[in-house]
């Protein structure tokens, strides 16, 4: 991660760490994402505020932003009708900044080679 984080700090981006551990339900995610990145006050903690804040440009500002998700294991397994909502969610968010000439990448780091190499991945 260090490397990634490096990367985006020289280009200016907002980073944005966040650690999954012990996240293992869609309440848990909701409050972990909110708490990582400081979503508005109005967050709703459901999926469509979730899709929302994170088109707030306070989120990305001027330059962009990178999300940097680890330890998701637990989440996927114990949640994966939310993981692939998650996932969904970023992808949108990244085709919305796209759209808005502003860079936002959702990186998931994870040591499992299922989880990388998982087909609905390879689309996000």
């Amino acid at each position: 991660m260090l490397a990634l984080e490096l990367a985006a700090r020289r280009l200016d981006l907002g980073f944005y760490p966040i650690d999954f551990a012990g996240v293992d339900s869609k309440a848990d995610c909701l409050a972990r994402l909110a708490g990582a990145l400081t979503l508005p006050a109005w967050f709703g903690h459901n999926w469509d505020a979730l899709s929302d804040a994170l088109t707030e440009p306070e989120l990305v500002g001027e330059r962009g932003a990178v999300l940097c998700l680890q330890q998701v294991e637990g989440f996927v397994c114990r949640e994966q009708p939310g993981w692939l909502t998650l996932l969904d969610i970023m992808n949108e968010t990244a085709e919305y900044w796209s759209r808005q000439q502003r860079p936002f990448w959702c990186v998931v780091l994870s040591a499992c080679p299922a989880l990388v190499s998982a087909p609905v991945l390879a689309n996000h």
